[in-house]
């Protein structure tokens, strides 16, 4: 904190002595505030906060420090919760008036510098680290690991120009980035290393920089869309612009998203105040004989009112953790909805493409006329899920066993009409499979036939099937419980099956995708039995 002060006195009148006598007033209109907390198991929490004015308004920096009562014990870690935020304090009505941009506040390259700061298994550093070929593996574990909460940077190497003046361009553009994103920097062979590992649509190549969010599946095409690129010609042609759009994501989400559980109790303001050395109670002129029991009353008053204003900084923070939540589930949908929108648009692309392939080639066969002739029956997609349901009478190899209130909570959401429009194309895709097995005519999994449709026959992206889940879940008896769900008796005896195979729905990969789990008896009573749709069922990584 003193450093950081240090460096700000450069440029702005601190006083640095009274810093160091305990003060609260560093200067004309700066004010640190300082408050130490502890709580009963024995943690600790410090809360700072800098207080600058400026025109119409003031800075205010706040730094929140809380230390487990334990910090050797396995998953117990030190928090630091860092933000920076401008308040208008002006009355006029500009309407031309936008706040100033906040920037990267120098203590955060401090605490960075300082300490082994880490997203769980991803370190947090001041400038990109360099990653090369026999880290590559450390860099793939890191981007799908389910526990990552922040962005994950990673930056390619630029084939025609040095690697050490293209390693300095990236540090330039990535300025903003240290502490809301973990960076890295890939040398050239660690690149090519790196791009055939996770394929073509996850890649980074050519001098680009992407962006990797939590909730990374490398076995969802779809959720590629979710990770953007920024070009090298956009980083060559102006670093500046470049720095803020690739910092623009990443700050919404640290700013909006939820708190880590240790924090998601505190305020940013709870119980600061002023260094106690600063504070001086004034004594009453007239009544200097003011009797013990008086000033105990005093005192209980005083407390009273202490205990009060506590309360009304709990409330505070209950209300900031609640908004913070909802502002968290609407970035999660927005950015789903983006996928799903992105997927959309390259499939009508894709099937444009064809109708005006195949209008040309009848054309060229002076057969014009029927390629313009209007579909006889125009697919019908379902708008809700509860449709969806309603509509499998059309399907006699399909059976919704499940919970319709789980299917109910989902159709709350902004994309619901997508998710419908995606399942109903996924007990499609399952009716075609069950008829072909009844017909002898496939001997493979659903997974197969969506990796390999026959000519003509509805299917779903086969990354999208995974038949299995992974060894903590099985072995897990409260995950195992809710992967188990209702089936006719004429498939089990017990009434129940436990449906390890499952569907994503959603465009995303991470927890906020909808999940259909299935159980597929196509060579049994010939039908496959769709158990549950809803929410993404808790894995270990659940919070």
């Amino acid at each position: 904190m003193r450093s950081w002060l240090i460096t700000k006195a450069a440029h702005k009148p601190i006083d640095i002595a009274a810093y160091d006598a305990g003060q609260a007033r560093l200067g004309d209109g700066i004010m640190l505030l300082h408050n130490v907390r502890s709580s009963g198991d024995g943690a600790q929490t410090r809360h700072w906060q800098l207080r600058e004015k400026n025109d119409g308004g003031y800075w205010l920096s706040s730094l929140v420090v809380h230390a487990p009562s334990k910090p050797k014990d396995p998953g117990q870690r030190t928090w630091f919760w860092l933000d920076v935020e401008y308040v208008r304090t002006a009355d006029d009505e500009d309407e031309d008036w936008r706040p100033p941009r906040a920037g990267l506040p120098g203590i955060a390259r401090n605490l960075l510098a300082a300490v082994d700061a880490r997203d769980h298994w991803a370190q947090l550093t001041p400038t990109p680290t360099l990653f090369r070929s026999e880290r590559v593996d450390e860099l793939l574990e890191i981007l799908t690991d389910e526990k990552r909460r922040l962005p994950a940077i990673v930056a390619s190497s630029r084939g025609h120009i040095g690697f050490d003046p293209w390693r300095k361009k990236v540090e330039e553009v990535t300025k903003l980035l240290p502490g809301v994103a973990s960076l890295h920097i890939l040398d050239p062979l660690a690149e090519m290393q790196f791009n055939e590992a996770v394929g073509s649509s996850f890649g980074v190549r050519g001098g680009a920089i992407r962006t990797y969010l939590p909730g990374l599946d490398l076995a969802i095409e779809e959720d590629a869309a979710r990770h953007r690129v920024l070009s090298e010609p956009r980083i060559r042609d102006n670093s500046r612009r470049a720095a803020q759009l690739l910092a623009g994501l990443p700050r919404r989400l640290a700013a909006d998203g939820r708190l880590p559980g240790p924090l998601g109790k505190l305020a940013r303001t709870a119980g600061l105040v002023a260094p106690s050395s600063s504070r001086t109670l004034p004594l009453p002129e007239e009544k200097v004989d003011t009797s013990l029991e008086d000033l105990r009353g005093e005192v209980t008053i005083l407390r009273r009112e202490n205990d009060e204003l506590r309360e009304l900084f709990e409330m505070v923070g209950d209300e900031e953790k609640k908004l913070r939540e909802e502002v968290a589930d609407a970035q999660s949908e927005m950015l789903d909805v983006t996928i799903d929108l992105a997927s959309a648009n390259e499939k009508i692309a894709e099937l444009s493409d064809w109708v005006r392939v195949l209008r040309k080639r009848l054309e060229k066969t002076d057969r014009a006329v029927e390629a313009y002739l209007p579909v006889e029956e125009p697919i019908k997609l379902p708008a809700q899920l509860s449709e969806v349901l309603d509509r499998l009478d059309e399907l006699n190899r399909v059976e919704f066993t499940g919970n319709i209130d789980k299917v109910s909570k989902l159709e709350e959401k902004t994309q619901s009409s997508t998710w419908a429009q995606t399942t109903w194309q996924v007990v499609v895709a399952f009716q075609e499979y069950a008829e072909a097995i009844a017909g002898g005519r496939f001997s493979g999994d659903f997974r197969r036939w969506c990796s390999v449709p026959p000519s003509g026959a509805a299917a779903i992206s086969a990354k999208k099937v995974k038949l299995g889940e992974s060894e903590t879940v099985q072995n897990n008896v409260k995950m195992r419980r809710q992967r188990e769900f209702p089936v006719p008796v004429e498939v089990d005896s017990s009434g129940r099956v436990y449906m390890w195979a499952h569907i994503c729905i959603g465009g995303g990969a991470g927890m906020s995708s909808p999940r259909l789990h299935f159980y597929d008896d196509a060579r049994g009573t010939g039908k496959i039995y769709v158990g549950y749709l809803g929410v993404h069922l808790d894995v270990k990584s659940t919070n």
